[in-house]
């Protein structure tokens, strides 16, 4: 074995849980080996998130899928955090988790999750994804055509991972009967998808809505229907995005790691100085907590047993984790972590704004305190 693989090696020790089985184990290696082989390029990770199965984990039983658990989930949202490729995963998930429940659906909904399925069709939710309680956020509004029964959308949704393209947005918005639900196949009448700048965390756009017309089978959800379906897939929701955050802050620290032992200072490798050796020491400590978190609330999701508040705690800890670590990741790679291009500038970067996607971690933490 090379001294680069020994050192990768021993770089991932705190990716692995020792409480894992060996068949959990071996699928986190093959979604693992699947992204690092293919996984170079957004579309090639989304092609090799395809080729692994992990929209058959997703789906349940009844619409062709292996219905393999949140914990497996959140599993594979955590290894494409660690490929760092800007590809909306949870979107996605989040996605196949309300349609897939609907019941006897339309005909748009049956394709559409035969083309996710398949890899050609990406979800993209555009802004925040709904919170651990199911509360949408502000941004989109909705109201009802009074004579067709369409719906119109107004508003701007983002920012979402677009590495890319998405085939269909899923809105949530907020109108007079309560939230709804609707499907935006793209390229649509009304809706401009607007590329960000990207700062070196990959490419991200955000969605406009100009009384966006939605036809009336494609608002899946509506009113009292729409908040309990959101309010279960919120926990869902709350799960992978903080398996994302948790494997964006493992390459943050896997590239301190290689920088510190490969660094030299006064004769000697970083790694043998007191100061960065414990300062690297407490951040992969944190991880670790935050990796222990969120696999012990895949299982209680999986078992019934996750609130609301649990959720929101987690996804606080864990947004906050993900923005100090990523910042101490810069601040030890001196001068080379502002560049651009750098894989910690890019951590620093897509954390900024992943760490807000279910909400603020102060608004979070509230929801925790308050809710049962």
């Amino acid at each position: 074995m090379t001294q680069k693989a020994l050192n990768r090696k021993e770089a991932e020790r705190w990716r692995e849980r020792e409480d894992e089985d060996s068949l959990f184990r071996q699928l986190r290696l093959t979604v693992r080996q699947g992204l690092e082989i293919d996984g170079d390029t957004p579309a090639g990770s989304w092609g090799a998130l395809t080729q692994v199965g992990a929209w058959e984990f997703a789906l349940p039983i009844d619409k062709e899928g292996l219905d393999l658990g949140q914990a497996v989930l959140a599993m594979v949202c955590e290894e494409a955090g660690n490929a760092m490729q800007p590809v909306p995963l949870p979107d996605t998930l989040l996605a196949l988790d309300l349609l897939s429940r609907l019941g006897p659906t339309a005909r748009v909904v049956d394709d559409l999750l035969d083309r996710v399925r398949a890899g050609e069709h990406p979800v993209a939710v555009p802004g925040r994804l709904p919170d651990p309680r199911g509360v949408v956020a502000p941004g989109v509004t909705w109201k009802p055509d009074p004579v067709t029964g369409d719906v119109l959308l107004t508003g701007t949704g983002g920012p979402f991972a677009a590495g890319v393209g998405a085939g269909t947005l899923l809105v949530t918005a907020s109108g007079p009967d309560g939230p709804c639900v609707a499907l935006v196949s793209l390229p649509a009448a009304g809706v401009e998808v607007r590329p960000l700048r990207d700062h070196g965390g990959g490419a991200v756009a955000s969605a406009v809505f100009h009384e966006a017309r939605v036809p009336a089978e494609a608002a899946v959800l509506r009113g009292l229907a729409a908040e309990q379906a959101l309010a279960r897939a919120g926990l869902r929701t709350a799960v992978h995005q903080a398996s994302l955050l948790a494997g964006i802050t493992a390459a943050a620290l896997t590239a301190v790691v290689s920088r510190i032992r490969g660094r030299q200072q006064f004769g000697q490798a970083l790694v043998k100085h007191q100061g960065p050796r414990l300062r690297v020491a407490g951040l992969l400590a944190r991880l670790d907590a935050v990796r222990w978190a969120v696999g012990d609330a895949a299982r209680d999701l999986d078992e019934g047993r996750l609130t609301a508040g649990e959720a929101a705690g987690l996804i606080a800890l864990t947004a906050e984790t993900a923005l100090d670590v990523t910042r101490d990741a810069v601040h030890l790679h001196g001068a080379s972590g502002l560049v651009r291009d750098g894989l910690v500038a890019g951590c620093y970067r897509r954390a900024a704004w992943e760490a807000l996607r279910c909400g603020r971690p102060a608004q979070l933490w509230d929801i925790a305190a308050h809710t049962p």
